[in-house]
């Protein structure tokens, strides 16, 4: 069986953070639906924009695109070009799979990062919001996910 893939993008703030998490599609909600696969970092300042690409080519590494089931985006209150550059390319990634994009909001990123115990990064958050609603029957089409720029 090909394992099944999700893929959280955080763009917001100077920092780029991705995460992919294993999912099982057949599990209830008893059981665990997903496992952390990685997750990773990389504070680029004004650097976001030239080296998102690279960094999520490395990231992503030896998995096939086509393994990846859903994605997800944080379409911010935050940084105005990293959010745009982030959604830009969620939203190119979610149209040529044509898989879920889940676009989440950070006050939502935010807040269930700080449930958890430890909190969870920005981009476990993400993916935990996200593969909630996958798991509910949400699937979102890419050119739903649009960038908040104010509250």
């Amino acid at each position: 069986m090909t394992p099944h893939f999700a893929l959280a993008l955080h763009t917001t703030t100077t920092k780029l953070e991705l995460a992919i998490a294993e999912i099982n599609p057949n599990a209830d909600r008893s059981s665990q639906v997903y496992i952390t696969h990685k997750q990773q970092s990389w504070e680029l300042g004004r650097e976001l924009s030239v080296q998102l690409h690279d960094c999520l080519n490395m990231f992503v590494g030896d998995i096939s695109w086509h393994d990846f089931v859903f994605l997800a985006i944080a379409t911010g209150i935050g940084s105005f070009t990293g959010t745009r550059i982030g959604i830009v390319v969620a939203r190119t990634l979610g149209e040529q799979l044509n898989i879920p994009l889940y676009g989440i909001n950070c006050d939502e990123i935010i807040a269930r990062s700080q449930q958890s115990h430890p909190p969870l990064s920005l981009s476990e958050s993400l993916l935990a919001i996200a593969q909630d609603q996958w798991q509910s029957g949400i699937y979102p089409r890419w050119q739903d996910a649009l960038p908040l720029y104010e509250p």
